[in-house]
């Protein structure tokens, strides 16, 4: 089934996406980096670009997304 992407529950958190992905040490697993610095992203509120497409890939199969901000990406600008 094809799900419009907006549907599903939006994560406004760095914390909150590593959390929903199973905490820090399966962040460190899922992106190949170390656990410390996912502690570093936690703490700094954004990830590192280069995760973009393996944390949303991830956060897609469980089923919610996060905003491209938390990657310091830029965000379509909304419709009027």
């Amino acid at each position: 089934m094809i799900r419009d992407a907006a549907e599903l529950p939006l994560l406004d958190s760095a914390d909150a996406v590593i959390e929903a992905l199973g905490g820090r040490m399966a962040v460190a697993d899922l992106t190949g980096r170390l656990p410390q610095q996912v502690t570093n992203w936690r703490a700094a509120g954004t990830f590192a670009p280069t995760t973009f497409l393996v944390m949303t890939t991830a956060l897609d199969a469980i089923g919610v997304r996060a905003a491209p901000r938390l990657w310091r990406m830029d965000e379509p600008a909304e419709r009027a």
